[in-house]
């Protein structure tokens, strides 16, 4: 069966030594007798969260060819390795996929108001500055906003819900 292993590797490593790492887990699948199909390197990319004091990682794509008790073998080796910081492992039900893939950094989820949860950034600031600003807004006394409270709760509009 085919498996996809996804690992990330910490930001504190150069690319030399990420390639280094990759040869390393690929030598750990084949010591326990799993095949690597594909080795690709999608990365370095911004994390949602903190990893083993990382605010960055490198994303590492393998498909292996193993049986199920191998594979377990894998994931209890490279959770081992230092280097790793993280992985996931995925059986792929219809065999390796096909293309290849781009990653994205993370994007904050919408808060309830419709907003992202982080500040912009620079490109987005840039590109809101651009835009048309609408009219100031004209400030007005307590009293005329009273008496244009009173006009919309007598109209006919209100009147008739």
């Amino acid at each position: 069966m085919i498996y996809e292993i996804l690992s990330i590797i910490p930001s504190n490593y150069s690319d030399t030594e990420i390639d280094g790492i990759i040869g390393k887990i690929t030598a750990v699948c084949e010591k326990q007798g799993a095949k690597v199909q594909k080795s690709e390197n999608l990365g370095k990319i911004h994390l949602a969260y903190p990893v083993k004091a990382s605010h960055h990682g490198t994303y590492v794509l393998q498909y292996v060819d193993a049986s199920t008790e191998v594979i377990d073998k894998v994931n209890l080796d490279i959770r081992l390795m230092d280097e790793v910081a993280r992985h996931l492992t995925v059986a792929c039900e219809n065999g390796m996929p096909k293309g290849t893939f781009k990653m994205v950094s993370y994007e904050a989820p919408l808060t309830p108001e419709g907003k992202r949860a982080t500040s912009k950034t620079a490109s987005e600031m840039a590109a809101s500055d651009a835009a048309p600003v609408a009219a100031p807004i004209e400030k007005i006394s307590v009293t005329e906003l009273d008496k244009k409270l009173d006009e919309i709760l007598e109209s006919d509009i209100v009147s008739d819900v």
